[in-house]
């Protein structure tokens, strides 16, 4: 039973790939930077990376990695699902972000969603609230950077139950080696915290937040394309500070802690361990 990994440097793929790894299970990872080349762009990739398998995590790419357009990724990675199907596959782990299910059909991880519950594959969907590892290595991070460690965003005072991406990675996994078939999680963090009670924790680590101030989205706007970010990225990420503002990211939801049997990691225990 081969699993394969789509996404396996990224924030959560790589957590999945270890985890799996270190209980014994056979994986293959694909990405760019992997021994099976893969990427999402180039079909031609696809069947290698899928000879064998027997289930798959994958995710929707975001456009993090360098902050960049993924318009049109969507509409791929249905047509990687039809292959894994073609090819055998029989189980599919999706990952994609809290409150999708309410998205209309034109927003791409919506899409995806719906394409692969159509399919013969059973499928689990996952849908995580805000990581914290945006705060070390996404566009929390590079926005603090940018501030000299003062986050400005359009959220006003609005909570987040944020979720490690070690969770997310430890839930992904559950769903992969048990049977959770044709089930949908929210994922989040066991409280909701404002932005600025994020920057009273992180201050005094090492991680680059000290403070937080609530910004127009126009000023978000003019620093994103200061920093070069793509405008599709910064009109993507203006859409999710709404739904922050909104409190659409403020539910607390048990579905994580209930798929591990255990309580997830709180945002203070991650600062503990970036802390000198």
């Amino acid at each position: 039973m081969t699993i394969l990994v789509t996404g396996a440097t990224g924030k959560v793929g790589r957590h999945v790939l270890a985890q799996l790894t270190e209980s014994g299970y056979p994986t293959r990872a694909a990405s760019r930077r992997a021994p099976i080349g893969f990427d999402w762009t180039e079909p031609d990739t696809w069947g290698r990376a899928l000879a064998g398998v027997e289930k798959i995590f994958t995710v929707v790419p975001g456009g993090d990695d360098g902050h960049r357009s993924v318009r049109g990724l969507g509409a791929r990675t249905c047509a990687f699902l039809d292959m894994a199907q073609d090819a055998g596959v029989t189980t599919v782990v999706l990952m994609t972000a809290m409150g999708m299910q309410y998205a209309p059909t034109s927003v791409e991880q919506r899409a995806v969603e719906l394409h692969l519950q159509n399919t013969d594959m059973r499928w689990t969907i996952l849908r995580p609230n805000w990581f914290f590892q945006n705060l070390t290595e996404g566009p929390l991070r590079d926005l603090a950077t940018a501030g000299d460690g003062v986050l400005r965003l359009p959220t006003g005072g609005a909570r987040v139950s944020f979720i490690d991406a070690e969770d997310i990675a430890a839930c992904a996994v559950t769903a992969l080696v048990g049977d959770h078939s044709a089930r949908e999680f929210d994922l989040t963090g066991a409280e909701a915290l404002t932005f600025s009670e994020v920057a009273a924790l992180t201050a005094r680590s090492r991680i680059p937040l000290s403070g937080y101030e609530d910004s127009t989205v126009q000023q978000f706007h003019a620093l994103a394309s200061r920093l070069g970010w793509h405008r599709e990225y910064i009109t993507t990420l203006a859409g999710l500070f709404d739904a922050i503002a909104s409190g659409a990211n403020a539910p607390v939801v048990p579905d994580a802690s209930d798929l591990l049997g255990r309580p997830t990691r709180r945002l203070s225990q991650f600062v503990a361990e970036a802390t000198p």
